[in-house]
This record gives structure tokens, sequence and C-alpha cells, in this order.
């Protein structure tokens, strides 16, 4: 496994995007001191979570028997529950609902949206595939990945707005918070159906040629 192949999957993995949408919609209302208490907390929560699945992932696993593909399952049933809160989630004007506030740190900014289901995975997997040839490659980007996501997420804290409104008092916010939901909800599919390939309770995905080759015919 090389170092370019590891740092790829640990930006779609473990990469801020979806971590970043939800800050944007969800915390612009907070001050920036709590802003950055979150963001410190939630960056703090994924370098420790990955990392430890980085050093005894595969012993974890073990201790526990779990295996990969449940991981998966299981990882992906969280991520869909909290996706399917965004997006069918009551409204409730600002006057009536609090903020979240720095609790959104752990939960959903930390897990699962940081260190993602995905991410615990692709860690696990290439720490055991590394573990002859030296973990230092993984190391690395791990701290690249993680730092990329501090920018990201420090710059939103340092210089993100507030809540923006338009006529008759309506939220962006929640528009955007549904579609972060729906696109997390196929995400949280995608993950589970990895996990029931490696049961073999779902056959493989076809590859992208015969599909084509079908759709021809």
């Amino acid at each position: 496994m090389q170092f370019s192949d590891l740092l790829v999957i640990l930006l779609i993995t473990a990469g801020a995007t979806k971590a970043a949408a939800f800050f944007i919609a969800q915390a612009a209302s907070l001050s920036r001191q709590e802003k950055l208490t979150i963001v410190t907390r939630a960056l703090a929560i994924q370098a420790g979570v990955l990392g430890i699945f980085a050093w005894r992932g595969e012993n974890i696993l073990k201790t526990f028997h779990v295996s990969v593909a449940a991981l998966e399952v299981a990882g992906g049933l969280v991520l869909l529950l909290f996706a399917l809160q965004l997006v069918l989630g009551e409204d409730h004007s600002a006057d009536d609902t609090p903020p979240l506030g720095v609790g959104m740190a752990v939960y959903p900014l930390g897990m699962p949206l940081l260190a993602s289901p995905q991410s615990i995975v692709a860690v696990t997997i290439a720490s055991t595939k590394l573990r002859d040839a030296g973990q230092g490659p993984l190391w690395l980007a791990l701290a690249i990945v993680l730092g990329i996501n501090a920018a990201i997420l420090y710059g939103l804290a340092f210089f993100g707005g507030k809540k923006k409104r338009v006529d008759g008092g309506f939220s962006v916010a929640p528009v955007l918070l549904r579609v972060v939901g729906l696109l997390l909800c196929a995400l949280a599919i995608e993950i589970m159906a990895l996990g029931l390939r490696g049961y073999g309770i779902l056959p493989p995905m076809p590859k992208a040629e015969a599909v084509g080759t079908a759709a021809r015919h």
C-alpha cells in the first residue's frame, strides 16, 4: 500500500467535508469562542479515535470478536440513524429551540462525521496491511488529513458569519442540513452494503463495463 493511496483514502473517508457542511448550518448562531471550542474537541476526538485504531485496530476487533464487515454494518447503521434525524427532523424556530452548543463536538461532529465508520475501517485495514512493512506512511497520511481538517474547520470558526435569513424569517440552515442528511443516508447505505457483501449476503457490485454493456442492450 503506497503512501499516495493511503492519503487519498483518508482524504475521502476522514476528510472534513461532511462535518464542515453540518458545522456551517448548525453552529452559525454560536459565538466564535464556542465554535473554536467545538472544533478543538471534535478534532481531538477524531485524532484520538483514529490514532487508537491505527495503533491497535486489529487487536481491538479481535478482542471483541468483531469482523470488519460487522463494523461496517454497525457504523453504517449509526450513521443512517443520524442522517435520518437530519432529513426527517421536525422544523423548530430559533426562538423555541436552543442551539446544540459545544455538545455537538462529541456527537455528531467528532463521531460519526469526522471519526466516521468508513475512516475507522480504512485505518484498521491499513494498519493491518502495513504491520510488517512499518506504519510510518499511515501516521504521516493521518497527520496530513488532520491538518487539512483543522485548517478547514478553524477557518470556518474564525471567519464564518452569523446565520442568514431572508424575507419571512426563512433560514437556509434547515435546507442545508437536509441536503447533508440525504447525502449521509446514501453514504450510510453504501457502508452497510459493503459489510453485507463481506458476509456474502449481497452480491458484488457489477463492473462499470458490464453495466454499460447491459444498458446498451
